[in-house]
């Protein structure tokens, strides 16, 4: 057969292919049949210093960063994701002897914010990213509004208000989608239509020819045997993905995007493996001697310091303990000891677990430490540890949660759904207030999440760097979260942090890492609960 013979035939067998771009639930079809799929070459990664300047001028900047991997980014700090609140002077010490502020939720000021209309935003980012030639061909926007809400102890709403309206783009290549943080640009307006955040984050691709890949059924079992025995696939599609810009990649081929449920009946954070006839799949990385049943934690509250866990390999997630270990790794090199980090089989359910409850010792892990950061598979009503542990059992339920009755300030749960709006017709305070016993938030998502190999890196990093000019100081816990998601994450995630309202309108929505700015005082729920959420 002719070379331009094989590549019409190729095209054809594509197009059929593309007819059904992805295969969802037992009852779906998809051709068996391997055709081809593009590869991109990367041209170029990340903005030069005069795009960066560009960028700038054309949101009316007073300045942007321009990162060493060519990502561009800016945060008005008066007014991104800003939450009106009021001073209230010193608060009762936290139980490691540090001085607290109290902030008061001024309702009243939340009730009179404003937005942008989605439609205004969309033609503000579409008309100046296009003014200086910064808007790729095959990026689509989206706008949603931040929100701020409140409901009172019996769960009725008080407020809800607009932070922002963000416009996020998603990429597509030859109509597949192109995923990650290395393909992401989102704009946020504040109230007047000023830009409050920035990130640019893009290659310059050109196709390159091609490679063989997998039909759909054949990627479901590529998908499968990635997942592991504990994780049935509920869904499998063709995907590009962008790793960080960091990473010096010379070409991108195409994968599989897999979604499944695991026997908890949790969501498991999307993974992408690749699609290509010979890829091969992830390897996993060191194990973790097995752990004893009777290690136990040195309990502290006289010291800062955070924790770690999460599953890997065993549940069909193989980048977690790099995740993980940019986590501890960032707050090692800020002098902050990181007092467990439990991967895999050693990575127990009992560890979150109130001693309320039979087998719980969070007394001796998640609640003993200031941080606690986990990485696995999860669901409204909690997360999951099924194919690697069941200590005392596979998964750690909403109402086995009571956080903060000894030292836990921030629960970080990298994990998907935990913050849903409404499941079960309950809502997300209904399911987890109870957890609130002096805990001051929990960060995680309201949507499924995608699996990462730097999420908690970058999390960690916006906590504890050191001010450098106007750009470097350190983020707010929930700034942070919400921003290293927006950095890892594609724009149909939806990250949330949620935190109790005390006496008085009292809360820890401003709360900093410790000695990195102000913390609030342990408050309990007696006046209801706040939730911050938004796009990716």
């Amino acid at each position: 057969m002719s070379t331009t013979r094989r590549r019409a035939t190729t095209w054809l067998a594509l197009t059929g292919l593309m007819g059904a771009a992805a295969i969802t639930g037992s009852a779906a079809t998809a051709t068996a049949a391997p055709a081809e799929l593009p590869v991109y070459e990367v041209r170029s990664a990340g903005r030069t210093p005069d795009e960066a300047i560009a960028l700038q001028r054309a949101f009316g900047l007073k300045d942007v960063r321009l990162a060493e991997d060519g990502s561009v980014s800016f945060a008005d700090e008066s007014t991104y994701l800003r939450v009106p609140g009021l001073d209230k002077g010193a608060g009762k010490p936290d139980e490691d002897g540090t001085e607290t502020t109290q902030t008061l939720l001024d309702v009243e000021a939340l009730r009179r914010l404003r937005a942008i209309p989605v439609e205004d935003a969309t033609k503000k980012a579409l008309e100046s990213l296009r003014g200086v030639g910064l808007l790729p061909d095959n990026a689509t926007p989206t706008a949603k509004q931040t929100t701020f809400e409140i409901v009172d102890a019996d769960n009725k709403a008080v407020a809800s208000a607009p932070l922002d309206t963000a416009v996020s783009f998603a990429f597509t290549l030859d109509g597949v989608p192109l995923e990650g943080p290395g393909a992401k640009i989102r704009i946020a307006f504040d109230g007047q239509g000023a830009v409050a955040g920035l990130t640019h984050s893009t290659r310059d691709l050109v196709k390159a020819g091609s490679v063989p890949v997998l039909g759909l059924d054949e990627g479901k079992a590529r998908c499968a045997k990635a997942l592991g025995a504990s994780v049935r696939p509920t869904g499998v599609s063709y995907v590009y993905e962008a790793p960080p810009l960091s990473e010096k990649v010379d070409k991108l081929e195409p994968g599989f995007r897999c979604d499944g449920v695991n026997t908890d009946g949790a969501a498991v954070q999307s993974v992408i493996v690749g699609a290509a006839v010979d890829a091969q799949l992830p390897q996993p990385g060191p194990v973790q001697p097995p752990r004893s049943e009777s290690t136990f934690s040195p309990q502290w509250t006289n010291r800062i310091d955070v924790g770690s866990e999460g599953t890997g390999p065993c549940s069909g997630l193989p980048w977690t303990a790099n995740n993980v270990a940019s986590f501890n790794n960032r707050f090692t090199a800020a002098g902050v000891p990181v007092q467990f980090s439990w991967l895999d089989g050693n990575a127990w359910e009992r560890d979150f677990k109130d001693p309320a409850f039979p087998g719980g010792q969070d007394q001796l892990y998640a609640d003993d430490v200031d941080m606690t950061y986990w990485q696995g598979h999860g669901s409204p009503t909690g997360f999951s540890f099924a194919g690697c542990s069941s200590n005392t059992d596979t998964f750690l339920s909403n109402n086995d949660a009571r956080w903060g009755n000894r030292d836990v300030e921030w629960m970080s749960l990298f994990t998907c759904s935990i913050l849903q709006g409404t499941s079960g017709g309950q809502s997300w305070a209904t399911r987890w207030g109870k957890a609130f016993k002096g805990l001051h938030q929990i960060n995680s998502f309201d949507t499924v999440s995608y699996h990462s190999a730097v999420h908690g890196g970058k999390f960690a990093n916006y906590l504890l760097r050191t001010p450098y000019g106007w750009w470097n100081k350190p983020m707010k816990v929930r700034d942070a979260w919400a921003q290293a998601s927006i950095d890892t994450q594609p724009a149909s995630v939806t990250w949330a942090t949620m935190g109790p309202i005390g006496s008085g309108w009292i809360a820890n929505f401003d709360d900093y890492f410790w000695n990195k700015g102000p913390v609030g005082p342990d408050t309990l729920p007696t006046v209801g609960f706040w939730r911050i959420s938004g796009s990716s």
